[in-house]
């Protein structure tokens, strides 16, 4: 099989509404299950104020985006980012991440991976299936949590460390979900057949 890329990725927003509230920063993190091959990163001026508690989550004032690209400057490089040679794009609540994303008129058009669904299936019972109580869990570094590159950085190991797990299940229970998961509209459909 042929190596898989995968692009994993994270936003920063200036609330939880995608059709009410903007992107402030994009981070992500283009990688295999074994090297890390390229990085994208940048603030995003959302044309408006920042509100005080995001400012208190994420550290970026409106003076850090006064003179970042607007999002539709921004948009042509993160799609170029996330290229043809990229099989899925891997998000800690994809919901959130590609919601933001499809309200600016961006849609990748392939597999997106979840991984709070992932961990939920390869890591039953764990205590949170919070992005860094996860991160603590499994010691994968998280220097700067609630900046956009930090969390896609940690997004993409967790991934790999969830990919492997999957991999250490008996394959019969792999290809069991696989067979089951065939012609569904699963996003994680392709994850478990690409593991069969």
């Amino acid at each position: 099989m042929p190596e898989r890329v995968y692009v994993a990725l994270d936003l920063e927003t200036t609330g939880l509404d995608a059709s009410q509230d903007a992107i402030i920063e994009i981070g992500a993190v283009k990688f295999t299950a074994d090297r890390v091959i390229e990085r994208f990163a940048t603030l995003v001026n959302p044309l408006r104020p920042i509100p005080a508690r995001i400012t208190q989550i994420t550290g970026i004032r409106d003076v850090d985006v006064v003179g970042a690209p607007t999002l539709d400057r921004v948009l042509p490089e993160l799609r170029a980012f996330v290229g043809s040679e990229v099989n899925a794009v891997i998000a800690h609540n994809t919901d959130f991440d590609l919601g933001f994303l499809r309200a600016a008129g961006v849609n990748f058009q392939r597999p997106a991976y979840d991984t709070v669904e992932l961990a939920t299936i390869l890591m039953p019972g764990a205590a949170s299936y919070n992005l860094g109580e996860l991160c603590l869990q499994l010691d994968i570094p998280l220097v700067d949590a609630h900046r956009a590159l930090d969390d896609a950085e940690a997004t993409a190991a967790l991934f790999c460390i969830l990919h492997r797990r999957m991999l250490d299940l008996p394959p019969a229970i792999v290809q069991l979900i696989a067979d089951s998961a065939e012609g569904s509209a699963w996003s994680l459909a392709t994850f478990f057949a690409d593991g069969a």
